[in-house]
């Protein structure tokens, strides 16, 4: 079989994430790369007659991106955290995160990947661009301080399917060749 190099995809990703497309931020490096998981659950359905599955039916799907949030700013605190926006306030060169009592409902925002795609070289870049319109920052997640390390916040966004968004519930993958 013939292996096509270009289609072998290297590279870091961009990150965005925002209350919605428009208010969309650059989050700026990440760390240990950037990954799109999907993770279906899959269930047997048995029958005496075979002693093993007739059937698989999909139970549930799971999707998620993980990463490390690499610069230690309040504003990536606040997306790692799951807090409001509003719990950021800042004047007169200082900036404050007031940590307060959190609803029972997570904070949905909007979440954006680009990336190289296929085809990319070191003279022609192309993208692959994920766009999601509901993720909520599930998983625990840190503020570090170490000597030799730098502040890094752990992020697992759960993507959860827009029913507005007919067949991309989910979102969209879209590579871009320029």
């Amino acid at each position: 079989m013939a292996v096509t190099f270009t289609n072998i995809v290297v590279g870091a990703a961009q990150l965005f994430i925002g209350d919605n497309k428009a208010a969309a931020v650059d989050v700026g490096g990440t760390q240990d790369g950037a990954e799109l998981m999907w993770e279906p659950t899959m269930v047997d359905i048995e029958v005496d007659q075979y002693g093993d599955a007739a059937k698989v039916v999909l139970s549930k799907i799971k999707v998620v991106v993980k990463t490390k949030l690499a610069e230690g700013t309040l504003d990536n605190l606040v997306f790692a955290w799951n807090n409001p926006t509003s719990q950021l306030t800042s004047g007169a060169g200082v900036k404050t995160f007031n940590l307060g009592l959190q609803s029972v409902y997570p904070v949905e925002r909007y979440l954006k990947l680009i990336g190289n795609a296929p085809g990319s070289t070191a003279s022609v870049t192309k993208t692959r661009t994920y766009e999601c319109t509901r993720v909520v920052q599930y998983a625990a997640s840190s503020h570090n301080m170490k000597r030799a390390e730098n502040v890094a916040y752990p992020v697992e966004f759960r993507i959860l399917p827009n029913s507005a968004l007919t067949g991309a519930e989910y979102g969209t993958i879209t590579d871009v060749f320029p």
